[in-house]
């Protein structure tokens, strides 16, 4: 058994119950204190175990709430935290269905073992909480209101790496206030600031939502850390972005380095605004409905990565673009998927030497308008040698009779051209 793999607070636990008797004689010490510590390793173990993954609607966060006051190295161990609301059950008394008893027997006991001062130490442990509010925090947490427990999460765990937000058509206000306050700490050498560890956040609205919260994804993208962005059914009013922060908020955090938006009707203004100031972005996924978006709408989009972006995932769901525009300015560009209807304009399909970039190792084309006309056309001048797509590996389509590649000659043409050396031989081809 080794202590350097235990939390300092824990060893701390450990030597408070050593005593000057078990350190007489050397010989003993060893043994003693590995008895002495035999316990707490034990509990460790379980609590890696139980908490480093969590998933929590507001009851489950209550009892965990609870048992950080009891035993405050309990929130050492959360790594991931996914948090799913419920329109239906926002606290513990206004519900529709009638809550399990013995879950509420159980909270009922946890917070039986607690004292207010508490509660009302952890929330202070925080620094985020202002001293005029903490009454209502308390009293909100012991109602069991979800938006305050959910915030509570965020404040208290120092180690999460992973967050994900499962919204059901309702707004998480006190979440995005202490989200606000993180960013507004100081920095403190003795203190590492909130969330300063979290690495990946995803915002997932429930299907069917008209209008939702469009604020909070802004607000984690600024954190930060933050490196991977997720984001799932964000739509709502163009109004609301600007009226919920869009243009006010200070812009993305610069180490962002993937960026997924599915079905995330937010504003022009609002993507350009959470895409200008990310310089070293690699992977941008982007699937929704954006009428008349081209390539060259991404190109303009995406100009700051330019040089290092090596994935591109895009379905607009524009039908024919008015202007193609060309991918071939992404010089790092590795893998590519883009819908099919996104290269016809007025009935021609663009070539691929036109838009793929020379660094381009996979493409595939999605969706059913590729016929065998346009894909002629697509292909044309990949025979030509003076184009080279030295590393690419495969060209395929994926609609609805499934995946086939239409690349094979290509690279078969490639490898046989290649062995060829007569000047004479090539220039027929050029």
């Amino acid at each position: 058994m080794s202590f350097n793999a235990l939390p300092n607070e824990l060893i701390y636990q450990i030597s408070q119950k050593v005593q000057p008797a078990d350190l007489e004689n050397y010989g003993c010490t060893s043994h003693r204190v590995r008895n002495i510590a035999a316990p707490f390793v034990q509990e460790h173990r379980q609590l890696r175990q139980e908490y480093t993954k969590i998933s929590l609607n507001h009851v489950n966060a209550a009892k965990l709430f609870y048992e950080m006051c009891a035993r405050p190295w309990v929130a050492l161990y959360p790594r991931q935290l996914e948090i799913k609301s419920n329109r239906e059950w926002r606290t513990f008394e206004n519900s529709r269905s009638r809550a399990p008893a013995a879950q509420m027997e159980e909270i009922r006991l946890k917070r039986s073992r607690i004292e207010e001062e508490d509660i009302w130490t952890l929330l202070q442990r925080t620094g985020l909480i202002p001293a005029l509010e903490m009454d209502t925090w308390a009293r909100e947490i012991d109602r069991g209101n979800e938006d305050y427990l959910f915030a509570a999460m965020l404040a208290c765990l120092p180690n999460l790496e992973r967050l994900i937000v499962r919204l059901d058509h309702i707004r998480l206000e006190q979440v995005k206030e202490v989200v606000r306050a993180i960013k507004r700490q100081t920095s403190d050498p003795y203190r590492p600031k909130t969330l300063s560890k979290l690495f990946d956040a995803r915002v997932i609205e429930r299907e069917g939502a008209n209008s939702c919260d469009l604020e909070l994804f802004p607000l984690l993208a600024s954190l930060p850390a933050i490196r991977f962005l997720h984001g799932r059914n964000l739509v709502g009013l163009y109004r609301e972005c600007y009226r919920d922060g869009w243009m006010s908020y200070p812009g993305a955090s610069p180490t962002i380095t993937h960026i997924s938006l599915e079905t995330c009707g937010m504003s022009v203004e609002g993507l350009e605004k959470l895409c200008d100031s990310i310089k070293t972005l690699r992977s941008f996924k982007y699937v929704a409905h954006r009428a008349g978006w081209g390539l060259h709408r991404i190109a303009d989009l995406l100009k700051n990565a330019r040089e290092t972006l090596e994935e591109l995932v895009l379905s607009t769901g524009s039908g024919q673009s008015r202007f193609i525009g060309t991918l071939r300015g992404f010089t790092a560009l590795r893998n590519l998927t883009v819908d099919s209807g996104m290269l016809i304009q007025r009935g021609k399909m663009s070539r691929a030497v036109d838009i793929l970039p020379a660094s381009i190792e996979t493409a595939t084309l999605a969706g059913n308008s590729l016929t065998r006309p346009y894909e002629e056309q697509f292909l044309a001048d990949l025979y030509r040698p003076s184009f080279s797509y030295p590393n690419l590996r495969k060209l395929r389509v994926d609609d609805s009779w499934g995946v086939r590649d239409i690349g094979k000659d290509r690279l078969k043409f490639q490898k046989e051209f290649h062995k060829q050396t007569s000047p004479s031989w090539m220039i027929r081809y050029r």
